[in-house]
């Protein structure tokens, strides 16, 4: 059999997660790179990169908007058309670091196609075999369109078309209170397109902690938004939801944010022994591993924290799982993320309710509101708050915290804060080591120390529960 074999790994996909999985096999192998579009994936082309951009103009857009209450004032007047123009070329601009005639200088082989497998050492790229002792598959996700009457003839905008707009949008309805539909209503309504948001669930931003949700809920709705949430939509036409109370929610275009479905029909995995999870995803094990030993699943068609630097992660540590003797795994538990809205809301590890639903009155909750720090005074941005849980540690149990466990950050760099947090569940610091960390002052992060001081000066509490804390998040 191994008579058959052309190379020692091919990757299908060239997202996050492929290219780091391919970029990883050069340096120890051969390897070819299957794409059937262009190398970059979701993140580069219509994720991370044109909604980050759309948000970091509509910030600036907000700041200048409300400078009046520092004495200063100023006009703006926003071009939509020229702004989206301008997310287009840095989208083109980071794509080169991605591109074809990037990854041939690299070494990398990059075939275009679509790939199906034929059993579990070939696959079939459009009539053409290609054989390797491992594969791994990183093909990503597509937007989920919900199945209600008239949505998906009605042809709403997703993530994948709505930075294709030559212009403004006269209103916008979003449908899905989840990260990316919060970041995009945000955006475009602080570009001054009115938008309104509807949730079905009881609050936005279900996956994170409760008091995230009011925090977002209330600066949405500052800037504007129009926010329902409870509420199911019943049917929909071009420009239209409406919900089951009979209310209708009308506007020039109806966006889709309701969550994504992993790409994987077309690959004949059953041909290889590739087994799938109950969502459509590839089910895998710690090592990226799937139910073939031989073959990886990597990024988002097969993770269930879908996020591009977990994907890139991924796709490096399965070449490394490759090619080492030892079983090389990723610690999910320390994984930060962000919501990239304003305030940004950064999360690592658990929610309050889930420390007290795993360790009882033995969790300790610290809390630091923005608003009661100096750098909030100073900003003017009060909104949010900094929360660490802590969970007895072997040793000093719950002293000074015991060990963090889970970090949400609410505030303008709360992004980079948790990543203080992430490092500390990484390392088993002791949570007190963060309060006893001298931060410079006056930075965001001297939250972060603030709220761990309580843990020994007794301002902090026992955890209690708190409702809607299920850990469902499907990425941004």
């Amino acid at each position: 059999m191994l008579g058959i074999v052309d190379h020692d790994v091919v990757v299908i996909g060239a997202g996050a997660a492929g290219l780091a999985a391919a970029r990883s096999a050069r340096r120890k192998g051969s390897v070819v790179l299957i794409e059937v579009d262009r190398p970059g994936g979701e993140c580069t082309f219509t994720g991370c990169v044109p909604s980050k951009t759309l948000l970091e103009v509509a910030h600036r857009v907000a700041a200048v908007s409300r400078a009046d209450r520092t004495g200063v004032e100023a006009t703006v007047r926003v071009d939509i058309s020229a702004v989206l123009k301008y997310v287009r070329s840095i989208v083109e601009e980071i794509a080169t670091d991605e591109s074809p005639e990037q990854l041939r200088t690299e070494g990398i082989d990059l075939i275009e196609g679509s790939a199906s497998f034929i059993d579990d050492r070939r696959i079939e790229v459009d009539g053409k075999n290609i054989a390797a002792r491992h594969f791994v598959v990183a093909t990503g996700t597509r937007p989920a369109i919900p199945p209600i009457p008239g949505l998906r003839e009605s042809d709403p905008l997703t993530n994948e078309t709505i930075f294709d707009l030559r212009e403004a949008p006269s209103r916008l309805v979003v449908l899905g209170g989840g990260a990316v539909g919060c970041e995009l209503a945000q955006g475009f309504a602080r570009l001054g397109v009115p938008v309104s948001l509807v949730e079905e669930s009881s609050r936005i931003l279900d996956d994170e902690e409760p008091d995230a949700s009011d925090v977002v809920a209330s600066v949405l709705s500052n800037d504007g938004i129009e926010v329902v949430v409870g509420a199911k939509v019943s049917a929909a036409e071009k420009g239209l939801l409406r919900l089951e109370d009979g209310t209708e929610l009308r506007g020039s275009h109806v966006l889709v944010a309701a969550g994504r479905i992993p790409q994987v029909e077309d690959l004949a995995l059953e041909r290889a022994g590739v087994a799938l999870d109950e969502d459509g995803s590839i089910k895998i094990d710690a090592r990226n591993r799937t139910t073939n030993a031989r073959i990886y699943a990597v990024g988002d068609c097969a993770s269930r924290l879908r996020f591009t630097h977990v994907a890139d992660e991924q796709g490096r540590t399965s070449i490394a799982d490759i090619y080492s003797r030892f079983p090389r795994k990723i610690d999910l538990g320390a994984i930060p993320w962000v919501t990239f809205i304003s305030p940004e809301v950064g999360r690592v590890g658990m929610t309050e309710a889930e420390a007290y639903e795993m360790y009882g009155d033995k969790a300790r909750v610290a809390i630091m509101p923005i608003d009661k720090t100096d750098r909030g005074r100073i900003s003017g941005q009060r909104e949010g708050f900094v929360k660490l849980i802590g969970a007895p540690h072997p040793v000093i149990r719950s002293f000074g915290g015991g060990r963090l466990v889970g970090m949400t950050a609410v505030c303008e760099r709360g992004g980079d804060l948790v990543a203080e947090g992430a490092l500390a569940m990484r390392s088993g610091t002791l949570a007190g080591r963060l309060a006893q960390t001298i931060h410079a002052y006056p930075t965001w992060s001297i939250a972060v120390r603030q709220a761990a001081a309580q843990w020994f000066t007794g301002l902090d509490r026992a955890a209690r529960p708190s409702p809607g804390s299920g850990f469902r998040r499907s990425g941004s």
